[in-house]
């Protein structure tokens, strides 16, 4: 009986210290292959564990919207080209439901010389396409109520447009609800804050939205920028304040592991210059708490983000070291043990948050 205790104990040693090394695995961030495509302001959705890139913009003078979609599997790193969408837009906000993807709003786009320098012209959509990944065809919607940006996110089989612009306001506090399964809109209790440019992520049925650009706007710049975060709750139709995040943002991106969310990149304007983010702030929501992380290799702006398996896959945006959209596409490992971790581990994860900014 000692004997076989001696073995249990030394067993459970080398598993336990498996756990502490899994939850403190350091943080990596990995190459993949570069998008096909250079575009800014485009969309990305997960669907059966492909990524799917969806219209955007593109670097050039004129109509620079498109409709471009291209699927990306990890297992094999690699791109395929798919059924183009039938309304080119820039900024169009993809959410699926059902295993299907809905593009939603964005803008036709058209730049244009202005002396030395240049101008764009913006016409705004109502549009909603529904996009079937197993046929590779798209089929028309009902249109939003008005035309409008913002970003989207789902919760119990609905579609929440959030925030964004109308061609009145450039930062609004509107919340419109797409249901899918009748084909209709509806209208959901307004933010507290205007705001465009903020991420959005879903913990335990609750909306999270955070940061953006706020309201009243300054001329000739693009603020104030916000720290702010609300958090919706669909069954009572109320929004809350929550911890402000460590510093306000923009165009950054919003994902959820185990709960937990991760904030990545963004930017602000200061002096002048806007300046562009490598940061990666942690939320968690129990708790009411931020906590710091290594940052990303590159300042960068206007990403797009998926989680596969534990891993935050970042897709282009903008930096300040490259004129041109980024095509690179790099992965997170966040280090995150699995949801059934084993008691020892569980301490040191708890341990763990004691670095925390409030």
């Amino acid at each position: 009986m000692k004997i076989r205790w001696i073995l249990g104990l030394s067993v459970l040693c080398t598993l336990s210290a498996i756990s502490v090394s899994n939850l403190f695995a350091e943080k990596t961030w990995t190459p993949k292959a570069d998008m096909p495509t250079a575009r800014s302001a485009f969309s990305t959705c997960i669907v059966n564990g492909k990524v799917f890139a969806i219209g955007g913009a593109i670097e050039k003078f004129g109509d620079i919207s498109i409709s471009i979609v291209e699927m990306y599997d990890p297992k094999t790193d690699t791109w395929e080209q798919k059924a183009d969408m039938p309304t080119a837009r820039v900024g169009p906000s993809a959410a699926v439901v059902d295993g299907k993807i809905y593009a939603i709003g964005g803008s036709e786009m058209k730049k244009f010389r202005v002396g030395p320098g240049w101008g764009y012209s913006v016409k705004l959509l109502p549009t909603v396409e529904m996009y079937d990944p197993v046929s590779d065809t798209w089929a028309q919607k009902a249109d939003m109520p008005a035309p409008r940006s913002g970003g989207t996110c789902v919760v119990d089989g609905k579609i929440y447009l959030i925030g964004g612009a109308n061609k009145k306001q450039w930062r609004l506090e509107l919340v419109d609800v797409y249901d899918p399964a009748a084909d209709t809109w509806a209208r959901a209790k307004s933010m507290n804050h205007e705001r465009s440019g903020a991420a959005i992520s879903v913990v335990d049925g609750k909306i999270y939205v955070m940061g953006g650009t706020g309201w009243p706007q300054i001329p000739n710049h693009p603020g104030p920028f916000l720290s702010s975060i609300e958090v919706y709750d669909p069954k009572t139709n109320r929004w809350t304040e929550k911890a402000e995040m460590p510093a306000p943002k923009s165009g950054h991106t919003a994902s959820v592991i185990n709960g937990k969310i991760y904030v990545i990149g963004g930017g602000f304007r200061g002096n002048g210059l806007y300046m562009y983010l490598s940061t990666v702030e942690v939320y968690d929501p129990e708790t009411d708490r931020w906590t710091q992380k290594p940052d990303m290799p590159l300042a960068k702006s206007g990403h797009e983000a998926v989680v596969i398996k534990g891993e935050i896959y970042i897709f282009g945006g903008d930096s300040a070291e490259v004129r041109t959209p980024l095509t690179t596409v790099e992965v997170y490992g966040t280090g995150e043990a699995p949801q059934s971790v084993d008691p020892i581990g569980k301490l040191v994860e708890t341990w763990g948050t004691i670095k925390t900014i409030k």
